[in-house]
């Protein structure tokens, strides 16, 4: 390429992905300082804070739900977790706080990316000019961190106490992430798993004291309604199913089918480490009844995972721009989110092609080339980056 021709994609580079986010990310500060309260997940989490302080239910009434959600319809159906959660923001006034929690949001990312190991810089300009990325901050979502805490998870997974604490914390705050567990139990971290589940017990337990238990009984019900309600706007499997005629009922139990089948496959047929765990992340997004564009920041991590440095996955979340509505257009816009989704998934299975070249099984020339360094084998066989340990290394021991 002459010089001429690598100044030029130099410019454009810099530009499409350095001053562009830039200037998104302005804009963003923009409108989240001069917009009102209708509409705003942050509001929902803010005035639930607000609820907790004052010794009030945060969850509405099953008879104050109107019968058709519009754009505006955001109730507060989290666990109550994140509700004692925001109470700290709840001190504040409301436009400082959803300013600091914005700024809160965007540190979140770039510590995300910075835990799964990426640090080419095109790699935080995609990420931040992405809709889901835009789309999660905007709207004062709490899937920023949730990306965090799933990062961290994976980062520190051979720490029994961390990941079950993050794991804990994730699954409380947003329950259809609960997929993860298996990837604990799958992977034969036994007491890790255990102690997410006591971790997620106690943590439920004691944030619904706070409240006296207000909301617990009719919890379910409220979600199933949720789902009825907004599950129909989104892009889940299951808003595809009712958009092609199917009944609420029917298009629960395909979703149910469906994971069941997802499972059994990664059970049999997956044995990786990083594979399970995007594995268990792909049935998250899978069998959750509402899907929103926002949730999709947690595809950073398989595709921060397969590629530490600028390919073309960064540039898939990208591509939502040119359907960045909130809300479903019909069967097609939902088949093509899913379809991208699947697709950074399936292509996240593959080898890291950052995590270097596979070690072969012998010669002695291999042991010195391939040695690890002290702390970069891990007690459960492989290195940190995921690789095998050579049988004969593994004897060396």
């Amino acid at each position: 390429m002459s010089r001429w021709l690598r100044t030029i994609s130099r410019c454009v580079t810099i530009i499409a992905l350095g001053v562009l986010p830039a200037l998104l990310v302005a804009l963003l500060v923009a409108v989240v300082a001069t917009t009102g309260v209708h509409g705003s997940d942050f509001w929902t989490f803010w005035d639930a804070g607000r609820a907790v302080l004052h010794g009030r239910s945060p969850y509405p009434a099953l008879q104050s739900l109107p019968h058709e959600a519009t754009r505006t319809f955001a109730p507060f159906v989290y666990p109550p977790v994140a509700a004692v959660m925001f109470v700290p923001l709840a001190l504040l006034p409301y436009t400082v706080a959803k300013l600091l929690f914005l700024v809160l949001s965007l540190a979140a990312l770039a510590l995300a990316l910075r835990l799964l190991g990426v640090s080419d810089w095109r790699c935080y300009g995609a990420a931040f000019g992405s809709v889901p990325v835009y789309a999660a901050s905007g709207n004062g979502t709490i899937s920023l961190f949730l990306l965090l805490v799933v990062a961290a998870a994976w980062r520190y997974r051979e720490r029994v106490a961390a990941v079950a604490m993050l794991l804990g914390a994730a699954i409380t705050a947003k329950v259809f992430l609960w997929p993860l567990w298996l990837w604990l139990v799958r992977t034969r971290r036994f007491r890790a798993a255990a102690l997410t589940v006591v971790i997620t017990v106690a943590a439920l337990a004691l944030s619904w004291s706070v409240i006296g238990f207000s909301g617990l009984r009719e919890y379910p019900r409220l979600l199933s309604r949720l789902t009825t309600l907004e599950g129909t706007h989104s892009y889940s499997l299951y808003a595809l199913e009712r958009s092609l005629g199917l009944g609420d009922a029917p298009a629960q139990a395909v979703v149910y089918l469906v994971g069941a089948i997802v499972l059994a496959l990664l059970a049999v047929f997956v044995r990786g480490d990083r594979g399970l765990f995007v594995g268990a992340l792909a049935l998250s997004l899978l069998m959750t009844p509402i899907l929103w564009p926002h949730y999709l920041v947690l595809l950073f991590v398989p595709i921060a995972l397969v590629a530490r440095s600028f390919t073309i996955l960064w540039v898939a979340p990208l591509l939502l721009w040119a359907d960045a509505t909130a809300w479903n257009g019909g069967a097609v816009s939902i088949v093509g989110l899913l379809a991208m989704s699947s697709a950074i998934l399936l292509l996240s299975g593959r080898r890291d092609s950052n995590s270097g070249p596979p070690v072969p099984q012998t010669g002695a020339l291999t042991r010195l080339r391939y040695a690890p360094r002290p702390g970069q084998i891990t007690r459960r066989g492989v290195y940190t980056d995921g690789r095998s340990i050579p049988a004969s290394l593994r004897a060396a021991r």
